[in-house]
């Protein structure tokens, strides 16, 4: 006498499965977006902190060189590192275009080695 085993998933199965993964999807990836935006964000506030540092330390330097400070007309000399093509600078603004092609625009005064 032979036994019948059912193997595998009724249709019934598998559509509920794909329902909830499509509920599951249709959730994650709104919150996925809003995450991206956040890092990048949090990524430029580094960026900028960063270079206001620096700033700060070229000034410093000038001060040790020159007994006058001073700040360079373009913020960038004042890093170490190059920052990419997706960073800018031009008529006194820094600018950085994102990844979605947004781009977020600073102030820089040289003068006073501000940026705002």
């Amino acid at each position: 006498m032979k036994k019948k085993f059912n193997k595998g998933f009724t249709l019934i199965e598998l559509v509920i499965i794909m329902v909830i993964l499509g509920i599951l999807a249709a959730v994650a990836i709104p919150k996925l977006g809003s995450s991206i935006d956040s890092s990048e964000i949090a990524a430029e506030d580094a960026v900028i902190g960063n270079l206001r540092s620096s700033l700060e330390v070229y000034a410093m330097d000038k001060v040790v060189e020159d007994s006058e400070r001073s700040y360079p007309t373009d913020p960038f000399t004042a890093l170490d590192n190059d920052l990419g093509s997706t960073w800018t600078f031009a008529s006194g603004n820094i600018t950085h275009t994102r990844n979605d092609g947004n781009t977020r625009t600073w102030t820089y005064n040289s003068a006073t080695g501000t940026v705002q």
